[in-house]
């Protein structure tokens, strides 16, 4: 599904320097991107190829399964784009919103929920140990280019939901976003996430629109996780990206 994309990308198709949000009382200046020996677009580019080539149907799930929600459950979409997740509080209505979504039920048990797919995929990759519902936002909104906000759940049920938050600036030639849907994975625990960030993000015309975004962290392109993010207005260019992630309650 983002084979093609991704293959024909080049490192002309980015900026060379990448954008970093400051936020989270990290200044840009002190940002991984802009340390000595930090990773290259090209080595950015060259990690999610890798991953994508190594998890194509674990990816390429969670696209048509977000994709399903967006077209089909507007209600729901509705809903999460309706909380005011922008307040870093975590309400008891925004965790059985997304618990219901992810799991079918609340507390983050079943597997029934409408995410059920992507759940039982990254259940048998057995490389990451976080789900999260919520939406994607605009620049404005929190300040950045890409940006996500909603509520993670540890599959194995070691901790609780702690809400998420990233924001990002990205450079190159993708187009704006607005309001939609979004799943996000990660490889740490809802309270770890709290980590510089960057990454590439590819958009493909699909469904309503669709966004691939891959998120690293330290200087080796350590995998942090993805994110598929659907809705209208997305889709469209590529670019890297420099931020941040953190959790809230």
């Amino acid at each position: 599904m983002w084979g093609d994309v991704l293959e024909n990308l080049k490192p002309r198709d980015l900026r060379i320097t990448p954008g970093v949000a400051t936020l989270r009382g990290v200044p840009a200046s002190r940002h991984i991107l802009f340390s000595e020996g930090a990773p290259s677009n090209q080595q950015i580019l060259d990690a999610t190829k890798r991953f994508y080539g190594q998890r194509q149907p674990l990816v390429d799930a969670t696209t048509v399964n977000t994709n399903s929600v967006a077209s089909s459950h507007r209600d729901f979409v509705g809903q999460l784009n309706g909380n005011n997740w922008q307040n870093n509080q975590l309400t008891k209505t925004e965790q059985d919103q997304t618990s219901k979504g992810i799991f079918g039920d609340t507390g983050g048990s079943g597997s029934d929920g409408l995410f059920g797919p992507t759940l039982d995929n990254v259940k048998a990759s057995q490389l990451f140990t976080t789900i999260s519902a919520g939406i994607s936002v605009e620049a404005i909104a929190i300040v950045g280019g890409l940006g996500g906000l909603g509520c993670a759940w540890d599959i194995a049920k070691r901790e609780g939901p702690r809400g998420y938050g990233f924001a990002t600036l990205e450079l190159g030639l993708k187009v704006a976003v607005d309001v939609n849907v979004q799943a996000c994975i990660f490889n740490l625990l809802p309270s770890q996430l709290n980590t510089q960030i960057y990454g590439l993000t590819v958009g493909i015309n699909f469904g309503l629109g669709a966004t691939f975004s891959m998120f690293f962290t330290g200087m080796g392109v350590d995998v942090l996780g993805y994110g598929i993010s659907i809705g209208i207005g997305i889709g469209g260019g590529a670019a890297v990206f420099g931020g941040h992630v953190w959790n809230f309650g």
